[in-house]
Order: C-alpha cells, then structure tokens, then sequence
C-alpha cells in the first residue's frame, strides 16, 4: 500500500474516532444534566424511554471508538497492548 494511501486512511481513522469521542461526551453531558434534573422541578427533560435510547447510543459510540482505537493501534504498531 502506498504511503500516501496509508496516511489518508490513518487520517479518516482518527477524524472518525475524534468526531465520535466529541459525541460521547456531549451525549454524557446531556445525560448527566438530566439526572441531575430527576429530583427537581419541572424534573428531567428525557422520560426512561428517551434516558434508555441516549445510553445505547453511547454504548454503541463507545464500542465503535474502541475498535478503532485498536485498529490504531495496529496500523500503527503502537504498543498499548495486543488484542
């Protein structure tokens, strides 16, 4: 593969998992607001149905991010550990 090849594909890889780790941590903040918001008045802005779909979509997010980063980790050889 050429080296040029190589680095775009490097490059899309780590916009992807950056993109995706900015989305978790909104989405966790968004969450989190709203926890803090399940004792107050008017109370929480996401019902349990709402509350359950953010946190799929943060396991969902998470998984993804993961295996990029091990994807990263081998195209790159970087040593974090073998999966």
């Amino acid at each position: 593969m050429s080296i040029d090849l190589e680095e775009r594909r490097l490059r899309e890889l780590l916009d992807r998992l950056d993109s995706r780790l900015h989305a978790v941590q909104m989405i966790a903040e968004v969450d989190l607001d709203n926890a803090a918001l399940r004792e107050g008045i008017p109370g929480p802005y996401l019902d349990n149905i709402k509350e359950s779909a953010l946190v799929d979509a943060l396991i969902h997010l998470s998984r993804s991010n993961l295996e990029d980063l091990w994807q990263l980790v081998k195209m790159e050889e970087l040593p974090l550990g073998v999966r």
